[in-house]
């Protein structure tokens, strides 16, 4: 089994650990060889953990970016454009080479918010394989449910634990991965009901969503995020989809979350708004743009019914 980080090509690694020196350990010979090698190294974790990491690094923590984890992780979408942008500038083959080291706080997450972050780490495969990086994502194997800790050995092509790395025997292809783990919950008692008849409704649809996130006490600003977010989705069932289209909105677990419906079969990559549209191509752009807009957008399709749930969370 090979060191974390040794191989010049695309790494995706889970890292399980149990405790402190589980963590730190790792992290630091990961971060020691990069900085040895001259990588542009990253690291987004907990202010706790960091300061482990600063304490075992010594002066190789001064290469280290240390990214506020908090701010990186409050929105899947915008996390990954982040992401993005950081290999875009250190990563580009022949021109660099990043490692980074990136923790979500999942344990303090709603079970809906754990499980649409891991479909973004099935989805980012498709995108690190475009650069020269090492991406190491810890998981607190001793507190963390068996369900998140099976979707990482899923989501990732390679893990580590116990002190070897190697290839996860449980990776699946990121498409499956992902059209496999999204939930279709039922709307509680309650929930608001609109059908959608004629592309002429989607006035109708921003007026009805607008007050429903204002009873719910959302900012102006997310008012308008989600606004946006379901005018494209719910313009998207007209062009893309089929009859019946329905809306329907509710709160739960601390969000508010409003459901598109319509008689299609969905879109045909399930990895469709996760990633960033390529050139010129229109197709994908209001899916992504829902991704940067809501907290958590997750799909359910089916033959002749395809469901998008958009949640935004409800400030305390």
């Amino acid at each position: 089994m090979h060191r974390l980080g040794e191989h010049h090509d695309t790494e995706h690694t889970a890292l399980f650990y149990e405790d402190r020196d589980g963590f730190v350990d790792p992290i630091s010979g990961f971060l020691s060889d990069g900085a040895a090698n001259g990588d542009r190294l990253m690291v987004a974790v907990a202010h706790d953990k960091a300061a482990w990491l600063r304490e075992a690094l010594g002066r190789v923590a001064d290469r280290i970016d240390f990214v506020d984890s908090a701010g990186l992780y409050e929105r899947h979408g915008s996390m990954l454009t982040a992401i993005h942008s950081q290999l875009e500038r250190h990563g580009r083959p022949g021109q660099g080479r990043i490692r980074l080291v990136a923790e979500s706080a999942l344990g303090a997450r709603a079970r809906a918010d754990a499980r649409a972050y891991m479909c973004y780490e099935a989805a980012s495969n498709e995108l690190y394989r475009d650069f020269d990086a090492a991406i190491l994502c810890p998981y607190d194997a001793a507190r963390l449910p068996d369900e998140i800790l099976d979707a990482a050995r899923r989501a990732h092509p390679r893990v580590a634990e116990r002190g070897h790395a190697g290839p996860s025997r449980r990776f699946e292809d990121p498409r499956s991965f992902v059209r496999a783990f999204a939930r279709a919950e039922p709307a509680p008692p309650g929930a608001e009901h609109h059908r959608l008849e004629h592309p002429d409704d989607l006035a109708g649809v921003r007026s009805i969503v607008r007050a429903r996130a204002a009873s719910a006490g959302l900012s102006a600003h997310a008012i308008e995020d989600l606004t946006i977010a379901v005018s494209e989705i719910a313009a998207n069932a007209f062009i893309h989809g089929g009859a019946p289209r329905a809306l329907c909105s509710y709160q739960q677990d601390g969000d508010l979350i409003v459901q598109i419906r319509d008689g299609g079969a969905g879109p045909a990559d399930p990895l469709t708004g996760y990633l960033p549209p390529l050139g010129d191509r229109a197709g994908g752009r209001g899916l992504w743009l829902a991704h940067q807009l809501c907290d958590i957008v997750e799909i359910t399709s089916y033959a002749s019914q395809t469901d998008v749930f958009l949640h935004v969370r409800i400030a305390d």
